[in-house]
């Protein structure tokens, strides 16, 4: 079923009209449609907007996301990484970690990893130092925080790039445990990911690309 709809624009500003005269002639330079309806007022695309812009996070990186992070250096990151609770997530990937000493100038390389032994012994090592896996899973770590501590929906690109199939059964077992309304949504080339144990079939797609 087609809607056709009319919009008057001779009281709109001239910058508003602009907007809707290039939607008009379908030139793609002014982004999303709803975006537009937001800057008219319209209290669905505002909505819609403010959610966009405040609970999703979408990471695709083609390349290692860890050396990503180190470069970003985001503030609000540096938040997160001083929280207690982040800790209780990065200990996942190896649970010796007892603490961590956050660098502020460089936290996703000179951040200190410490560890404790079965001897009792403490050893502190670098991010930068410590094995590509603590790494990638350090700077993951903080997504999942956004999901279950601030009810963020994050979208994650080929995350079994990062996550072995005990370490994904273990983040999953976490998100699940725990009370929010965030969402992690991923797309994965290892079937080893997908099990009934840990995801109902609802939670399951599979899509394929066509040649």
């Amino acid at each position: 079923m087609a809607v056709e709809f009319e919009i008057k624009i001779d009281n709109c500003d001239k910058e508003i009209q602009t907007v809707f005269e290039q939607t008009a002639y379908n030139k793609g330079a002014m982004g999303l449609f709803v975006s537009k309806l937001a800057i008219v007022g319209d209290s669905h695309a505002i909505e819609f907007v403010n959610w966009m812009n405040d609970k999703l996070v979408v990471e695709s990186k083609n390349y290692n996301y860890y050396l990503y992070k180190n470069i970003q250096n985001e503030e609000d990151d540096l938040r997160i990484l001083k929280e207690d609770r982040f800790l209780e997530i990065l200990r996942m990937v190896d649970y010796s970690i007892c603490g961590i000493e956050i660098d502020d100038e460089k936290p996703f390389s000179m951040t200190k990893i410490i560890r404790k032994t079965k001897d009792g012994n403490i050893l502190s090592r670098e991010l930068r130092r410590d094995s590509g896996g603590v790494g990638e899973f350090f700077a993951w770590a903080v997504q999942i925080f956004r999901v279950v501590y601030e009810n963020k929906m994050v979208f994650a690109d080929e995350v079994d790039r990062v996550l072995n199939p005990i370490l994904a059964e273990r983040m999953i077992a976490f998100i699940n445990g725990k009370d929010h309304k965030g969402q992690f949504v991923f797309s994965s080339h290892n079937v080893l990911h997908l099990d009934l144990k840990n995801y109902m079939k609802e939670q399951i797609y599979f899509v394929t690309k066509k040649s």
